[in-house]
């Protein structure tokens, strides 16, 4: 016991020495290298770093206090100014030392870069010494009253499959969850995902037991002037929510970090549905970044590093010419290095701080490095491994907060969706789907109407839908009212004539397809499509959206969403020309008479009554994807046509109609197989379908902790 007593004392003096001169080498060479800073004396440098360090203990909480929302509203980079302004006072009062304003930039700088790599090459952990700040401050901040039943800590890592887990764990890359396994406290589980699969529809349904009508991660309001919805967007994200909720989200007496939603918490921190604008982004709780002066230099010298790490990787993917590859610039490295490195340890520094305070009954925390790096370098490439490591540390320091703190808490780790990988669908063959789209449609709408003598098109089909919003209800389940398919239903369908809007049925366009094709398979597969100019593509009024290997076709000229039987009339090339191409596997659109038509190449799938006609174009895209399909097919704002790229499931790969080499929002492959890994002692919950089970189950499981 003396003898490791004695030992960690050596250990700590030597550690301690190390620092110190690591900070004196980078006050010298701070004067050797700049102008603007002289040291005097060599020995100033011991009298700085001394009066550094005292400075720091005495004033830094004093201007943490009063300036922590310019520090909040500068994303912490004024934290960076004010250490420079104590350093200036630390060193004022010492003889011969000469710092002009660049100087008292460079040396609070440069001293973090040396303490920071002192702490990597001495594998010491600073976590631990800064926990001992957070535990101080949630000593002062929690309620004097404790609460007996254990509480719920949910950490999501944004993006990752399953599969992807498995292989990180067997390659040592996530030791605290293989611990976690072999020592069965835990149980892996996958999940399947809705349509579509990414984290808007996900954390809307984990969170809030709702993601109806949440069509992709954007989309298109055509009632609505057009507008543009996109998920995460601070301006979107609080209309969303204030339609998802219903006030029984996971988090209604627990913490938000870093979400797209809420879970109604009413204390979200970094969470998009509750920024409304960057003017709402301070919170109480982002006091736990800032406890000391050093905290932010370090992540902002691990930011610097990560930003390294990515510009070294684009050069070795391009030295080895690794396929596919996207172009990444200094801007990207940026960002990367914000997911991967600031959120992560923001993140983690907030929920400690709840975590020793035990007020909180629930938390749901967000991990986006996996996600943020996966999609641009690749699903699997070695970028992503060092990723996951650095999550399953934050891990075992939110276990060891636990552990430190007056209160129980149980863990989940869980993800919202997977990635599939893939070359884009720009990268395989020359174009974006926009470009594409284009090429099937004329020149200009209105040229168009107007050579098919249908000008009147756009006044008239607005009344017109209306009435054939509930045309099927009239007419029964009758099988492709566009081409004759079933002689025995002809009597019928002559006699239901008149009830068929006469813009469609008794279109020049229309007769003419119906005398030259036998059904709507022989029209898929026998009609070629002819490229049309596209130099006047932008008049026509068209969007075009990719959400991961999910494509939606939106024409905007018409308020509502045209049927099969419209596009058909208006659109003759589009369909075939689309379901032809190689890089698409299936569309969706709505039939007035059929409900919703799934068409690959050479077949269709009825999803009303899971009819087949022809080859199964979901063949390859699992057992569900009807049901997610038709699920998806109700939902408002649904675009004129969805696209699915592809799915190879010989070599596991789709391709995004977005630029990004790993992607999700479809179907097919590891974007569908999120998992949860949920405490060992808790019921199997049995097939988890959907975003809204594993709400059901979270759920289930909170309020039993609380009995």
């Amino acid at each position: 016991m003396i003898k490791n007593r004695l030992i960690s004392s050596l250990s700590t003096i030597i550690t301690t020495l190390l620092f110190v001169m690591g900070d004196l080498a980078a006050i010298y060479l701070v004067d050797y290298i700049s102008a603007d800073f002289s040291i005097g004396p060599w020995y100033n440098a011991i009298l700085i770093v001394i009066a550094v360090a005292v400075a720091n203990a005495l004033l830094w909480p004093i201007f943490r206090r009063f300036l922590m929302k310019i520090i909040i509203f500068t994303f912490g980079i004024g934290s960076l100014f004010i250490n420079s302004i104590i350093f200036y006072i630390a060193s004022y009062f010492i003889p011969g030392v000469s710092v002009g304003i660049y100087g008292i930039l460079q040396v609070p700088i440069m001293m973090a870069i040396a303490t920071t790599f002192v702490t990597n090459i001495t594998n010491t952990n600073y976590y631990d010494s800064y926990i001992k700040n957070i535990l101080n401050y949630a000593v002062k901040q929690k309620s004097p009253y404790k609460k007996r039943y254990p509480g719920l800590i949910m950490l999501e890592i944004d993006g990752l499959s399953i599969n992807t887990l498995k292989k990180a764990i067997d390659k040592g890359m996530m030791p605290n969850v293989k611990k976690w396994l072999d020592d069965e406290t835990h149980r892996l589980k996958e999940w399947e995902t809705d349509l579509s699969s990414q984290t808007g529809a996900s954390q809307a349904g984990i969170l809030h037991g709702n993601n109806t009508d949440i069509v992709a991660y954007r989309w298109v309001e055509k009632e609505n002037d057009n507008k543009l919805i996109v998920s995460g967007k601070l301006s979107d994200a609080p209309e969303l929510e204030e339609k998802i909720s219903n006030g029984e989200g996971l988090l209604v007496n627990g913490i938000s970090i870093a979400n797209m939603f809420s879970g109604d918490s009413k204390i979200p921190t970094l969470t998009s549905s509750k920024l409304n604008g960057l003017a709402n982004m301070y919170s109480k709780t982002l006091n736990a970044v800032f406890l000391d002066a050093y905290n932010f230099q370090r992540l902002f010298i691990l930011f610097l590093w990560d930003i390294i790490l990515e510009l070294k990787s684009q050069l070795i993917h391009a030295l080895k010419n690794i396929r596919p590859r996207l172009r990444r610039n200094i801007v990207y490295a940026a960002v990367r290095a914000g997911a991967n490195v600031v959120l992560r340890e923001v993140t983690t520094d907030v929920l400690t701080s709840e975590i020793l305070k035990g007020d909180i009954d629930t938390a749901y925390a967000t991990y986006m490095g996996y996600d943020e790096i996966a999609h641009h370098s690749g699903v699997e490439d070695n970028d992503v491994w060092n990723a996951l490591k650095k999550i399953d540390f934050q891990f075992t320091k939110l276990a060891s907060a636990i552990e430190m703190s007056d209160r129980d808490y149980k863990l989940v780790v869980l993800s919202d969706h997977g990635q599939s990988k893939g070359a884009t669908f720009k990268q395989r063959y020359g174009m974006t789907l926009e470009s594409y789209v284009r090429r099937l449609l004329p020149d200009d709408l209105m040229i168009f109407k107007t050579e098919y003598n249908i000008d009147h098109f756009r006044d008239a089909v607005i009344p017109e839908n209306k009435q054939i919003k509930s045309m099927k209800e009239k007419m029964g389940n009758i099988r492709d009212g566009l081409f004759e398919e079933y002689e025995s239903l002809q009597n019928i369908k002559e006699g239901l004539e008149k009830r068929k809007p006469p813009l469609i049925f008794e279109n020049e366009q229309y007769i003419s397809l119906r005398n030259r094709y036998n059904n709507s398979l022989d029209y898929i597969k026998g009609h070629e499509s002819s490229a049309q100019s596209t130099k006047k593509a932008k008049d026509s009024e068209l969007i075009v959206l990719g959400s991961g290997n999910l494509g939606l076709i939106y024409l905007t000229q018409w308020n509502q969403r045209l049927t099969y039987e419209e596009i058909v009339m208006l659109f003759p090339d589009l369909i075939p020309g689309l379901v032809k191409h190689p890089g698409i596997g299936f569309i969706m659109v709505n039939s007035i008479e059929n409900g919703g038509m799934v068409i690959g190449e050479n077949g269709i799938y009825y999803l009303d009554d899971d009819e087949i006609v022809g080859e199964n174009p979901l063949e390859c895209f699992g057992k569900n994807a009807p049901m997610h399909l038709r699920r998806e097919n109700s939902f408002n704002n649904m675009p004129d046509i969805l696209v699915n790229s592809f799915y190879d499931s010989e070599n596991d790969e789709v391709c995004a109609f977005e630029e990004l080499i790993g992607s999700h929002g479809g179907l097919g492959g590891n974007q569908t197989r999120p998992f949860i890994l949920y405490p060992s002692e808790w019921k199997d919950p049995g097939e988890l379908m959907g975003a809204t089970s594993v709400y059901r189950f979270l759920k289930e499981e909170i309020e039993y902790l609380r009995t």
